[in-house]
């Protein structure tokens, strides 16, 4: 996206760039360091705001990069609202900060880069790898950690959708952040041996924001009620007939997909934990085990669920329910709430004479 203008309407408080597309007001505020911006398109008199901590040279970049369309929805993704609130609840929930020093993370499907820099922020002195299979997500990455001067964070593509990059090491943490519904089963299959494989024996794995496979409202890509239940080809059949349009929330390319792996990708078909062991150990003699967090106010997967709801709208209803996650996490080793959060903790092997 080419730059047309840029004007510098107040120096050292707002500049205006124009595009072909529209034009973004950047507003210097004075809390914090913090920037506003005004995004508006065309000619059209409402406006698109947010707030950032982005500098000045790194809006400008991913202006020219994203255009203005796009530019909110990517900014938004790096806010503490968004990606870094839940990485953050769910990291130090099971670990504390002082476990994370000097150790290394892997942060796979790290798209354009907002969880990993969220990780590295809430971890300064953990080494934090991001890889991403789409190369121009990892060069948009990789400049705005060098914008940005983020020292703890680096950027690696994937030479294809079933491999790792060589020579990355062992880890002692591995995050998948809203990925691995976006997995077809093949690429479950084989991606997730490989990022056991490349797990410490002792390391865990955090998965979140992946939809539960069996909860009765499919929120992911369609909107729509039981679909869960029926076979592909009938769900098939659903999502392109009745699925909920919603420009905001689901693709419209991907609910008329003619093609059934399309609405796999588009994350249709969530997971179970007991899916994801299954495809991790599958290669391997090192058994694996759901962790439970050990926050003070979180004594097990189903307290950390009611703590994540807010609690105080319907705070009985959902204390049953935390009541009932108790039990299936129990017997089942299952939270079947809306999406599934699990850290997943690689075994040491069993010596022999020990």
């Amino acid at each position: 996206m080419d730059i047309v203008e840029k004007h510098v309407i107040a120096p050292g408080t707002r500049t205006s760039i124009k595009t072909s597309e529209g034009e973004v007001r950047i507003v210097h505020q004075d809390r914090d360091d913090r920037l506003l911006l005004e995004i508006q398109l065309g000619d059209s008199a409402s406006l698109e705001c947010c707030e950032t901590e982005f500098s000045a040279p790194v809006i400008e970049y991913l202006l020219g990069r994203i255009g203005c369309s796009g530019l909110a929805d990517v900014i938004n993704r790096f806010e503490d609202k968004g990606v870094p609130a839940t990485l953050k609840s769910q990291l130090f929930s099971y670990f504390s900060p002082e476990e994370f020093r000097g150790k290394r993370l892997l942060d796979f499907g790290c798209g354009k880069g907002a969880s990993t820099f969220g990780i590295a922020k809430l971890l300064p002195e953990t080494e934090v790898l991001g890889i991403e299979l789409v190369p121009e997500n990892i060069e948009i990455a990789q400049k705005i950690a060098s914008l940005q001067g983020v020292g703890n964070a680096r950027f690696l593509s994937s030479p294809s959708g079933d491999r790792l990059p060589d020579g990355i090491g062992q880890f002692d943490y591995v995050m998948l952040c809203a990925v691995y519904e976006h997995l077809l089963p093949r690429e479950r299959q084989t991606l997730m041996p490989l990022l056991w494989s490349a797990m410490k024996e002792g390391a865990a794995i955090f998965i979140n924001q992946t939809p539960y496979r069996y909860f009765p409202l499919e929120h992911h890509s369609t909107g729509l009620w039981f679909i869960n239940y029926l076979p592909d080809s009938w769900a098939h059949f659903a999502a392109r007939k009745f699925a909920k349009y919603d420009p905001a929330k689901y693709s419209r390319a991907i609910q008329t997909s003619p093609l059934w792996e399309d609405h796999l990708r588009g994350g249709i078909r969530g997971a179970t934990e007991w899916e994801i062991i299954r495809n991790l150990t599958r290669a391997s003699s090192c058994k694996a085990r759901i962790l439970q967090p050990r926050a003070e106010c979180a004594r097990d997967r189903a307290d950390y669920w009611f703590r994540k709801t807010g609690q105080k709208r319907f705070r009985f209803l959902k204390k049953a329910v935390a009541s009932t996650f108790r039990i299936t996490d129990k017997f089942l080793g299952t939270v079947p709430s809306v999406n599934v959060d699990v850290v997943i903790q690689k075994k040491a092997q069993h010596k022999a004479g020990s």
